[in-house]
């Protein structure tokens, strides 16, 4: 195990682990296989993992009923307060009051636009997901099987299964290695990743009817308002794949989802194919995320954001 994150842990009776809100695969693999890696190999200590209610098709990982989604704050801080897959504080906000009163934070993270936040971190820009970053700290020996599936799933979320760019040969030999701890990789792919609910399939369905082609077809946005998601019966999980279907479109170098959270305020997807890097794109509005995929929050007229974001997408293909 990594040297300063065993003598983090070591030095802690009381740990907690949390990702970011709206976990997605690589959040949720990552702080599974670490809770799994602490109550498998340090049972003298008090674990427990908060996360936001992850989507229903990551839940075919074991202890799911040991994920604290209330947020319940104990009666003393946590000596140790593990953060995964943020780069900012406000990424946890359900968790931050708590990771605040922490005696000691720790980070672990493979985002380029990370901020620093936390009294120690490792950060890997240069990997494919935070589950790629955990698989280097832990001691190879010890990932069992159920570790080995979290951190693989992790992995091909991130990587659209082996196919973006952060993908490198790095990736497929850490990708081996959990293969041969016993993951089952076709049913893990199919379940989480490739399978979506009737529901799903309604609302990105829908989401591409209703897209529109921007810059002489370079670009193509959809917007789903509260109100369209509540004739559906929609919430925000029921999402997943509208950015990931849009970014397929032919001849497009940058797909844009825009869902509306609040009234008013918009959670703002991004994934470009090669030409564009969306996460400068998405800090402009306190974003961040990778060069190909990130996202942000805006407020105001969608349209204002669309035109704006559109300029820069084009400035950045024309390079003026």
């Amino acid at each position: 195990m990594n040297r300063s994150l065993r003598n983090a842990v070591v030095a802690a009776k009381t740990i907690a682990i949390t990702g970011h809100k709206h976990p997605d695969g690589d959040c949720v693999g990552s702080c599974m296989a670490m809770y799994y890696y602490l109550k498998n190999n340090f049972a003298d200590k008090t674990v427990r993992v908060y996360l936001e209610t992850p989507p229903e098709n990551l839940a075919v990982l074991p202890a799911w009923d040991e994920i604290d989604t209330e947020f319940a704050a104990p009666e003393k801080p946590y000596d140790l307060f593990l953060v995964l897959d943020c780069s900012s504080e406000d990424r946890f906000p359900c968790a931050k009051d708590m990771v605040a009163a922490a005696k000691h934070t720790f980070v672990i993270d493979h985002h380029m636009t990370n901020t620093h936040f936390a009294d120690e971190e490792i950060v890997l820009p240069d990997a494919s997901s935070t589950c790629e970053v955990l698989f280097g700290l832990l001691s190879e020996n010890a990932v069992t099987t159920d570790i080995a599936t979290a951190l693989y799933m992790g992995i091909v979320h991130d990587t659209g299964v082996f196919k973006y760019e952060c993908c490198r040969e790095s990736t497929m030999k850490v990708a081996g290695k959990l293969l041969s701890k016993g993951v089952d990789a076709q049913r893990l792919i199919d379940d989480t990743f490739y399978r979506k609910t009737y529901l799903q399939n309604l609302v990105i369905g829908y989401s591409v009817l209703n897209s529109k082609l921007l810059l002489g077809g370079k670009m193509i946005c959809t917007v789903l308002t509260a109100e369209e998601l509540a004739k559906f019966g929609a919430v925000a999980k029921d999402t997943e794949g509208v950015i990931d279907q849009l970014r397929l479109t032919e001849g497009i170098e940058v797909a844009m989802f825009a869902r509306e959270d609040e009234p008013n305020r918009f959670k703002v997807s991004l994934r470009a194919i090669s030409k564009v890097n969306v996460a400068a794109i998405c800090s402009t509005f306190g974003g961040g995320g990778h060069r190909l995929a990130a996202g942000c929050n805006v407020d105001g007229p969608i349209s204002d954001a669309i035109d704006k974001i559109s300029s820069m997408v084009e400035a950045e293909l024309t390079g003026k």
